[in-house]
């Protein structure tokens, strides 16, 4: 995050006569500021200005993995807003196959497999990791987690979840679960608990934005790279795309970190697909003017991919950036960040790894394509050997 230094710098005189010593400057630096929080992040305004930046603008450099492909790991798609990176390995999944890759992209293992036994699951939704004890913990629909040792994949034991619409997740500590709800029915008053390792409820946080499905079929608006838990730094934060607000989880309380000021893009309850009680006529129509956008945060800017929820823009992609230092929000246009390294990829990120680096995803078709524009992009030495049938390619920005 963005922190102030203040110098403040106090001149001694200086005597004019001859051979007198001459004393330094000295220098006093305050400890840097802490933001006072929550900020908020004028997203409305963003929209309408719109900024060309280059990557090497905001960047220090750019690396493309292309992930191995064997019989073992043919990818046909990836959750791109769930990728996890530790210092030797890359994480990549589906929903039904967790892919364990080196730094440099060879294919290491899958972890767990398809199954009622132990270690297996029928679908996941997210993963989690802690370096330091040497742990993937996987969120299964099966009502648990399951632990795996990140060395050789080996499954070590399951925590039980309570019995409830689970969505996302991440790790307090080795024990204790942050686990967010989905909303389908429009009565689901809880939207993030803990939990403990019996999978006991320590802490519950409600919400307010309660509906009536009226046919009572539960409808979602769902895609592969929706980030509603995540990580920056040590803190887990939490944000959906129904609320304005970006939370930082503790055991004990949401803290509110970012408001998003949507403004007229803010869709009212009465226009989701889960209150039209499915009906696409009526969302595509009442849905068309809102805006659902992600947050990728770094220290020195946020990262605000986002989409029309319906209506002729559904598909277009925009993005608009807040820089923590001025204060100020902006889009780019036609919603990629223009690549000026070797590789020329422009970046769309789908998530961070830490304060500092982010993540795209390029399927190998898609990556063709911009070859085909621009002939440069398969000459870069980590990109010239791929052919169309490929698994996808990583490619991993290192901020300024």
């Amino acid at each position: 995050m963005y922190r102030n230094v203040f110098l403040f710098s106090v001149v001694m005189l200086l005597s004019a006569c001859a051979g007198k010593n001459v004393e330094q400057p000295v220098t006093d630096e305050v400890e840097p500021m802490e933001p006072e929080y929550p900020i908020t992040v004028p997203f409305e305004a963003g929209v309408g200005v719109e900024r060309e930046i280059k990557l090497s603008d905001i960047a220090d450099s750019v690396q493309y993995v292309p992930l191995e492909t064997n019989d073992k790991c043919l990818i046909d798609f990836i959750n791109s807003g769930k990728v996890v990176k530790t210092g030797k390995y890359w994480f990549v999944s589906s929903n039904t196959r967790l892919y364990q890759y080196t730094a440099d992209g060879k294919f290491v293992r899958n972890i767990g497999s398809r199954g009622g036994g132990p270690g297996q699951f029928n679908y996941f939704q997210q993963i989690d990791v802690n370096e330091d004890t040497g742990l993937i913990f996987m969120l299964t629909t099966s009502g648990k987690v399951n632990v795996y040792e990140m060395a050789t994949g080996k499954f070590l034991y399951d925590i039980k979840i309570p019995d409830k619409e689970t969505a996302q997740f991440a790790m307090l500590n080795d024990t204790l679960v942050v686990a967010f709800m989905l909303n389908s029915s429009g009565q689901q008053k809880e939207r993030i608990y803990i939990s403990g390792q019996k999978g006991n409820i320590l802490n519950t946080f409600y919400r307010s934005d309660l509906f009536e499905v009226k046919s009572g079929t539960r409808w979602l608006m769902m895609s592969g790279i929706d980030r509603y838990m995540f990580r920056y730094k040590d803190l887990i934060c939490y944000k959906e795309f129904y609320n304005d607000t970006l939370f930082v989880v503790t055991e004990k309380e949401l803290q509110p970190r970012y408001v998003f000021d949507l403004g007229k893009y803010s869709i009212p309850i009465d226009c989701r697909m889960e209150a039209c009680d499915g009906d696409w006529k009526t969302y595509n129509t009442v849905a068309a003017p809102y805006i659902r956008n992600q947050v990728i945060e770094t220290d020195s800017l946020l990262f605000m991919p986002y989409n029309y929820w319906a209506g002729e823009k559904q598909r277009e992609r925009h993005m608009v950036l807040y820089d923590k230092k001025t204060k100020e929000c902006f889009s780019v246009p036609s919603g990629y960040i223009k690549n000026d390294f070797p590789g020329a990829l422009p970046l769309r990120p789908a998530t961070s790894l830490d304060r500092n680096i982010l993540v795209s995803v390029w399927e190998v078709g898609d990556l063709m394509k911009e070859a085909e524009k621009n002939p440069a992009v398969l000459e870069h030495p980590q990109l010239k050997k791929l052919t169309e049938d490929d698994n996808p390619v990583l490619m991993v920005v290192y901020m300024k």
